[in-house]
């Protein structure tokens, strides 16, 4: 009977012991995720930065003229025919930062919004379009999305506006071991390379000047401490170590537990 009892607490401790060994890998999984909150300070009201984007060295322009009268063949000529192959037709800004206009010939546009761009075109138009207006949109927002990402490279919007979490969304969001108090925002600036950094977590983000990306952005999330560490370990070894503590953890414990219940 005593020997049936100390079985039946043997197997209790057993099945305990396993649970807290389950129990506190869990919590170190919760401890390796603690930076996946996003926006802790989302509570508060926060204002977006609109900062309009402006015009770069070989972006790709739609630039769509008509005229505001019943004539609109004095407009044709500005306007780019489309592609019967579905090719992004449209005026490419040049590495010095022109763009050439039929009749008008050439226009610099680097620096300018897309507001200023058509407000330029509309004076030089005049003399050859009655009552003109004009459309200014990019034709190519590509954003570099590198580093600690599910699916890094080279992302293209079909829209104006894009935003560091439109960027990380086409990323497929961050991995396990991304940064997100330390994503990083490269832009050229006058000819330099300018660094941005921002916190995910925190509400700064919205008024941040690379809230809003600029075409041909390169955003980078950085590899937490965790990845840095196990990028100088050897991942069997690592296994089988876990696994070793683990065995003599459970080993050590059952062995004392042991003793204790037969000594009684």
């Amino acid at each position: 009977m005593i020997k049936h009892i100390r079985i039946v607490y043997f197997n209790q401790a057993f099945y305990f012991i396993l649970i807290l060994c389950l129990l506190s890998s869990c919590i170190s999984s919760k401890k390796l995720n603690y930076d996946y909150y996003y926006f802790r300070d989302g509570n508060n009201v926060v204002e977006e930065q609109q900062k309009q984007i402006l015009i770069q060295p070989n972006d790709l322009l739609s630039i769509v003229v008509y005229s505001r009268s019943s004539n609109q063949e004095q407009a044709a000529i500005f306007n780019i025919p489309a592609s019967a192959n579905n090719l992004l037709q449209g005026y490419q800004v040049s590495t010095t930062g022109i763009i050439d206009i039929p009749i008008i010939g050439a226009v610099n546009v680097v620096g300018l919004s897309k507001k200023q761009l058509q407000d330029t075109m509309i004076v030089k138009l005049t003399n050859y379009v009655k009552n003109p207006s004009v459309i200014v949109k990019f034709l190519q927002f590509n954003v570099n999305v590198l580093g600690e990402v599910h699916a890094p490279g080279t992302h293209k919007f079909n829209v104006d506006k894009v935003t560091i979490i439109d960027a990380l969304s086409a990323a497929g969001d961050l991995t396990d071991y991304g940064r997100r108090d330390s994503i990083l925002v490269i832009r050229e600036e006058d000819g330099k390379k300018i660094t941005y950094s921002i916190d995910l977590r925190n509400k700064s983000l919205f008024n941040s000047a690379v809230y809003n990306l600029q075409p041909n952005d390169i955003v980078y999330v950085s590899p937490n401490k965790f990845k840095i560490k196990n990028l100088n370990v050897d991942p069997d070894v690592q296994r089988r170590t876990g696994f070793l503590v683990t065995f003599l953890t459970i080993a050590i414990s059952l062995t004392t537990l042991i003793i204790t219940v037969f000594r009684k």
